[in-house]
């Protein structure tokens, strides 16, 4: 197949284009950055130009390495998307869905019995990372459950339910509070700045919001543990606190919620929502979280 170049080497430039650093596409490739300089000359020849470009130690795409990016990308994503259709249609039916850890382990995991009941012949895995998947770059993946806004592009994303959030601490830190505007005393944990909804909640309580302490962390179970044990509140969802508020590990100090500006979402190429598999899980969780 003259009218090819090297298909090794198409895959070793597309890594190489995407690091702009040899050394990192080595690394991705499990190869020696020889090995990758040596494809990517080969590359080269057997295209007669020249890919990149250096400008002192920093390496830059040429206009040409940079329009053939974008022709590779886009064969290699139809590659992966026919690759992933092939093995579906061709193995037992199985569902990957990628989803927070949080969520997974607070209501998700504990529910799941009732869905393999339903559909004993899907096999369900969960691929719990806090990391936004992109479908085109993760065929393993079938669908996602994101946190946000909702809006992504080029991905289907439907909102599952409207979750409100609201203060939960632990009992013997509820007995010190007897008014909204005590909480501004104690420490007050928040995801990450983008997400912090403490503004809005004490706009809802009527008190201005003057916070004495706050603490940053990144996972809802690391801050409703932090609540559990006495340290400080938590604005919480009912899907992360309700088993803790069940078992009166946690209490609801104020009778005041606010709709979230961030909701969760069932994601997935749109091409694919009508898939069975899909569309069961789809179906079971918009049911379960209803």
């Amino acid at each position: 197949m003259r009218d090819l170049p090297s298909l090794n080497a198409v895959r070793v430039f597309e890594c190489a284009a995407r690091h702009l650093n040899f050394s990192r596409a080595a690394d991705e490739l499990n190869v020696t950055q020889s090995a990758v300089s040596r494809q990517i000359k080969l590359l080269e020849e057997q295209l007669g130009v020249a890919l990149f470009e250096r400008a002192g130690p920093v390496l830059h795409l040429t206009a040409v390495g940079g329009v053939y990016r974008l022709k590779v990308a886009e064969a290699l994503t139809v590659l992966r998307r026919g690759t992933a259709e092939v093995r579906r249609e061709n193995t037992s039916p199985s569902l990957t869905i990628s989803v927070l850890p949080s969520f997974a382990s607070k209501w998700l995991v504990p529910r799941l019995g009732d869905f393999e009941r339903r559909h004993p012949d899907i096999g369900l895995r969960l691929a719990a990372s806090y990391k936004v998947i992109e479908f085109d770059t993760a065929p393993d993946i079938d669908a996602a459950l994101r946190l946000g806004r909702g809006g992504w592009p080029g991905v289907h994303a439907s909102r599952l339910t409207a979750m409100h959030v609201f203060p939960v601490c632990s009992p013997t830190v509820a007995r010190r509070l007897r008014r909204p505007a005590d909480l501004l005393d104690q420490r007050l944990y928040v995801d990450e700045s983008m997400y912090d909804e403490w503004p809005r909640w004490f706009d809802a309580a009527g008190v201005e919001y003057r916070p004495v302490e706050r603490k940053y962390l990144d996972d809802d179970t690391m801050l409703v543990q932090a609540a559990v044990s006495g340290q400080g509140i938590v604005l919480a969802r009912t899907v992360i606190a309700q088993g803790d508020l069940d078992a009166g590990r946690l209490v609801r100090p104020f009778d005041i919620s606010i709709l979230s500006a961030f909701q969760y979402h069932f994601v997935c190429p749109p091409e694919r929502l009508e898939e069975p598999r899909i569309k069961a899980f789809h179906e079971w969780l918009s049911h379960e979280l209803r």
